[in-house]
């Protein structure tokens, strides 16, 4: 376990949550405005390609095996999710991923061990 660096992985769970939201809050959205649709997909499938981007670097800079555990601890944080879910909603959360998930995936990439 001594080439998990778990301030980059705690980050890139965090990164996990508010990227699934903003997708469900992207596939489900109904709002009238045509550009705040086109943006949300964007940054979603944005957050999609950075999530990879991430397990691959992290295994071809640490160890191979890492991504496998990284991804299964990312899926995982969606259980803390779901509690931010009821106190926050859905939506609140997917706006507040314009915010947070960039500010997570570059301090995601700098804490990877070189």
């Amino acid at each position: 376990m001594e080439h998990l660096a778990w301030p980059s992985i705690g980050l890139y769970c965090v990164f996990s949550v508010f990227v699934n939201y903003q997708q469900l809050h992207a596939s489900n959205f109904h709002g009238a405005s045509e550009a705040f649709g086109f943006f949300l997909n964007i940054f979603a499938f944005a957050g999609m390609v950075i999530g990879l981007s991430y397990l691959v670097y992290y295994g071809w800079k640490v160890v191979w095996w890492a991504p496998f555990v990284i991804f299964v601890l990312g899926i995982l944080s969606f259980v803390p999710g779901l509690f931010l879910e009821r106190i926050f909603g859905k939506n609140a959360l997917s706006l507040l991923g314009f915010i947070v998930w960039p500010i997570c995936a570059y301090y995601m990439f700098m804490l990877v061990p070189a």
